[in-house]
């Protein structure tokens, strides 16, 4: 019985809602980390990112049909700050610098497409 309790908290901590724009950023360079060295610097730039109701990025690898839970959408094709990666997509150690600039855009771009975003406050 203890497991399936843990088990429901962990689940629950990972659905709460981020309650700040630096949280945001905090997850969405998580989120790029990982697809890089999941999928490669090139399919990241070919996917969207969108910010869900609770302010969570989520990423996907296509172009993503907006829904009513989408705050904002951001194909990251159309950045100019994703072009960096592609070229640097053989050197995952060069990608650290571009990553928190796209990253930095990407918060641009949510902050201008969600209201409810640009209320959140700054920092924790």
């Amino acid at each position: 019985m203890e497991g399936i309790l843990d088990w429901l908290r962990a689940y629950r901590r990972r659905q709460r809602v981020l309650r700040s724009q630096q949280a945001v950023e905090a997850r969405m360079t998580a989120v790029i980390e990982r697809v890089i060295f999941d999928i490669g610097a090139e399919r990241l730039v070919e996917g969207t990112v969108r910010l869900d109701s609770g302010f969570r990025p989520r990423f996907n690898t296509s172009t993503y049909v907006p829904t009513r839970n989408a705050l904002a959408l951001v194909r990251l094709g159309s950045l100019p700050e994703a072009a960096p990666l592609q070229a640097f997509a053989d050197q995952p150690s060069a990608l650290k610098p571009h990553t928190a600039v796209l990253v930095a855009a990407l918060l641009r771009e949510f902050r201008s497409q969600s209201p409810q975003f640009q209320a959140l406050r700054e920092h924790q």
